[in-house]
């Protein structure tokens, strides 16, 4: 192992370590909320009794979420213990994909330790939403697939995209793009391989549930079909505005664990969400398909930018915008990071910062101050209508990325 990286392994334990102990500390000795330490260590419980996800007890996370829920259980004895073994398979996450940051980097530039940097930061200015969620597994398969197709190890690159939707769903995203990549670029053995490969895991994946009851085996499909428009999506943000303003009418209420809005306007909105997130998304594609065709320059970081995009507006074209899903870009934007020009490269990280700190503000103001399920005040909307503008920005410079080819430079440095 080469000294940068042990020097990295080495930095970032112990900066886990002490955000952890302050975290688990806060838990003991406050009535701060842990989403590990009750409804996880429930789901445990359950499974460790026997109980099957699903047919046995109501569940919204998918089979392979549950795998990783039940784990810590194994090892634990109470809700504390639980929530520290948690943070031992996050922590053991975390450092696979500080390994393939560097080992990525490392095919650009000599110097990789300041692009380790920045992963360790944005994953700990999130630490709250990482060591309390799950979705630092998806997130981090996702960064391994990144790895594997950046390596041509793309057997294993469809096997974490298949893991990772099956862990979360939205890592799926990233099969068109290498799909597309790959027919572009006359390997199409190779996609419908891979294609295989997805199908192959998510069958055995889901074999066990369909055996056990059919018809609740995708009950964590069918939970989010009538969830509400969530106070944090983009367009969510908007009407609340116009309702403070009387415009529309719009109500509050707490329910499917988050602080949605609901009425004649807002259900409509929700209602037309999916059709134009899929139109959105199979746009992208299409832009993406016509600036690979046949190309011979080094497309990961296109595909990169692609993967981010089509991410990107699952989470804004979408009526649930939960905070922790901002942990998903963290893979893409760090190796986006490696390739922007010079200019960009703070600039980037400075705008990623901001609205990663709004997010957390959105979070302190309207959650812990204002209270669950309760009208908004004009500053808790302007702070969502900011960082929501700030994430269409961000897309918006991504989606500039795959279509002008002068905004990637492959060598250059961190």
């Amino acid at each position: 192992m080469e000294e940068g990286l042990k020097c990295e392994i080495k930095k970032f334990t112990l900066i886990f370590a002490i955000a952890a102990a302050i975290i688990y500390t806060a838990f003991a000795l406050t009535p701060v909320p842990s989403e590990v330490g009750s409804l996880y260590y429930k789901y445990a419980g359950y499974m460790l009794d026997f109980q099957m996800p699903y047919s046995d007890f109501a569940a919204e996370y998918p089979p392979l979420a549950m795998l990783w829920i039940l784990i810590p259980g194994l090892f634990s004895f109470s809700e504390l213990t639980y929530q520290i073994a948690f943070g031992v398979e996050v922590y053991l996450f975390l450092l696979a994909g500080l390994v393939c940051v560097y080992r990525i980097a490392g095919t650009y530039i000599e110097e990789p330790k300041r692009l380790c940097d920045l992963y360790i930061v944005l994953c700990i200015v999130m630490f709250d939403f990482i060591i309390d969620r799950y979705d630092i597994f998806p997130m981090v398969m996702c960064l391994v697939a990144l790895y594997f197709v950046r390596t041509e190890r793309l057997s294993l690159a469809w096997v974490m995209i298949a893991l990772g939707t099956m862990t979360k769903l939205y890592p799926a995203l990233m099969a068109p793009v290498l799909i597309i990549y790959l027919c572009m670029n006359g390997r199409k053995m190779e996609a419908l391989k891979g294609v295989g490969i997805c199908v192959l895991i998510g069958c055995i994946t889901m074999l066990p549930f369909l055996i056990a009851d059919p018809g609740t085996m995708l009950m964590f499909l069918t939970y989010h079909m009538d969830r509400g428009m969530q106070i944090e999506s983009v367009a969510s943000s908007v009407l609340m505005l116009l309702g403070y303003f009387d415009i529309i009418d719009i109500g509050y209420i707490f329910n499917y664990g988050s602080d949605n809005i609901y009425g004649a306007v807002p259900d409509a909105v929700a209602g037309c969400m999916l059709y134009l997130m899929a139109a959105s998304i199979a746009a992208t594609y299409v832009a993406y398909g016509s600036k690979v065709r046949n190309s011979d320059k080094d497309m990961f970081p296109r595909f990169n930018a692609a993967c981010l995009a089509v991410i990107m507006l699952f989470m804004l074209v979408n009526k649930v915008l939960s905070p922790q899903y901002i942990i998903w870009m963290i893979p893409f934007v760090t190796v986006m990071v490696l390739h922007l020009e010079s200019e960009w490269k703070m600039r980037s990280v400075i705008v990623m910062g901001v609205m990663i700190g709004l997010t957390q503000l959105n979070m302190i103001f309207n959650y812990v101050i204002v209270g669950l399920g309760e009208p908004l005040t004009l500053p808790g909307i302007l702070i969502l209508i900011v960082r929501n503008g700030i994430l269409v920005f961000i897309l918006v410079k991504v989606i500039q990325m795959i279509l002008k080819p002068g905004d990637l430079v492959a060598e250059h440095e961190v």
